[in-house]
């Protein structure tokens, strides 16, 4: 189902947001009017499981900021006009047309605040166009180079488990008006390398869907195996709409097949590791179907019966949530099982000192609008952090004399320089150059209760190579 909705809470009435002289207060570096951007969300697609909780926390930010003792943003209302598009593509395109050809509104229009890679990548090019930035919870590495790319890498590709040297072309369009806060998956995929080759792994296997969020990263993280001394595995397609059954029979001839090549090659170390591409709901399934196989495997001597798997998530493929998905609580299978990088705190971690900011509006309009358990979960984190970035750059803009615009709101971005986000992330930089923000991601595992746990005592932390800038 799609929805669209427009709110603003607070001082209605206000003169429109673009090139009229009395948006800038500047003896007091102050606005008046509303602010108006759009925002798109998936609340009914395949992502609905990770993106309910963004939408609330994004909305719950702006509500809280339209109420505050600034009265939104420097004195200024913040107007969004939001749409559930279903991670649909199509719906996503009409949805810019619609927004676009209503001219009044669209003009004023400063910001989108967009949701996933299925919006953000195909999208891109009319940000360019229009020049408006597109700020979004898609860590897609193209949308982190401003510039437009052209290369070439050498990648380690496997096919029927021999390994092939493959030429991969590097391109990127450019995209200078698309932000995110998030470390970029590419490099969040080099990181899980490291990881792996830190927990002294053998092997990893490539486990992901068919979407370009899962599917941008794999040369990085082939290429991270490689640097990092971790045999490569094959891959294997599971996708986000496959069910429970679909991924028990597809792992259990994963690893047929595996046990199957070793016996016929002695010197082969069969998969240990298994990077997973997809979202948190699939990220169970996985777990579960890895715990089938070894099941399986006490009475099928075509299975592997002593190979301790474990899984290592993408950012959208764990958190919170993940506990109860895979089960109850004995023998849950995601136990001590599955890792999840993270470039943002989990819920609740007090590690960071703005956590607080974050649990208060958390109850505060979650008790208002009478549902206080369902997201408390780093996606209501990362939907927080995409609203301070946006609120971030529109002070700046005032801060720095300047007229509210589309040019001045990106050029505020690209002054970033380890912009503080009270710990929810590491700090933040843009520039004209790179739209990549960090380097770090804390990866986190869960105990028996549940309960997340920072593995290694703090984030791991990579250098963002410019030569990476793209892929």
């Amino acid at each position: 189902m799609k929805t669209a909705l427009i709110i603003l809470l607070g001082i209605a009435g206000c003169a429109d947001v673009l090139d009229i002289p009395d948006r800038q207060l500047a003896s007091e570096h102050r606005c008046s009017g509303n602010i108006k951007i759009k925002a798109l969300f998936d609340a009914s697609g395949p992502t609905s499981d990770v993106g309910l909780s963004w939408y609330k926390a994004t909305m719950d930010s702006i509500r809280d900021l339209n109420l505050s003792a600034d009265h939104g943003i420097k004195g200024c209302q913040i107007e969004v006009e939001t749409l559930d598009y279903g991670y649909n593509i199509n719906a996503a395109q009409t949805a810019y047309a619609g927004w676009k050809a209503n001219t009044a509104s669209w003009n004023d229009t400063i910001a989108i605040l967009g949701w996933g890679t299925n919006d953000s990548v195909p999208l891109s090019p009319n940000a360019k166009e229009d020049k408006i930035p597109y700020i979004s919870a898609s860590y897609f590495a193209a949308l982190g180079t401003p510039e437009a790319i052209q290369g070439h890498a050498t990648i380690p590709v496997i096919s029927d488990f021999t390994e092939v040297p493959f030429e991969a072309q590097i391109s990127a369009a450019g995209a200078p008006y698309n932000f995110f806060a998030g470390t970029d998956y590419s490099t969040g995929a080099r990181i899980a390398m490291f990881y792996i080759a830190l927990q002294k792994g053998n092997r990893v296997g490539f486990f992901h869907c068919m979407a370009d969020y899962c599917t941008g990263p794999l040369n990085a993280a082939r290429q991270g195996a490689k640097d990092n001394s971790v045999a490569r595995g094959r891959e294997l397609i599971l996708e986000l709409t496959d069910t429970q059954e679909t991924y028990n029979t597809k792992v259990a001839e994963y690893f047929r097949q595996e046990l199957a090549h070793q016996a016929a090659n002695p010197g082969y170390t069969m998969v240990d590791w298994v990077w997973s591409g997809n979202t948190t709901k699939t990220s169970a399934y996985m777990a579960k179907a890895l715990a089938n196989m070894k099941t399986l495997a006490a009475t099928d001597n075509t299975l592997p019966k002593d190979l301790n798997v474990q899984l290592i998530s993408n950012n959208w493929g764990f958190d919170e949530m993940l506990f109860g998905l895979c089960g109850p609580a004995l023998n849950n299978p995601c136990v001590d099982k599955v890792h999840g990088i993270m470039p943002f705190a989990a819920y609740g971690d007090t590690r960071a000192p703005d956590m607080s900011k974050v649990t208060a509006l958390h109850d505060k309009w979650r008790g208002i609008d009478g549902d206080t358990a369902t997201y408390k979960n780093v996606r209501y984190v990362a939907g927080y952090v995409n609203v301070l970035v946006f609120k971030k750059a529109v002070e700046k803009v005032f801060e720095s004399g300047k007229i509210l615009t589309r040019e001045n709101l990106k050029l505020a971005l690209e002054t970033f320089s380890q912009e503080s986000t009270g710990g929810l992330t590491a700090n933040l930089t843009y520039t004209d150059k790179d739209h990549r923000p960090q380097g770090t991601e804390s990866i986190y595992k869960m105990d028996a209760t549940g309960k997340l746990v920072l593995e290694g005592g703090q984030p791991f932390s990579i250098e963002m190579k410019p030569e990476w800038k793209g892929w």
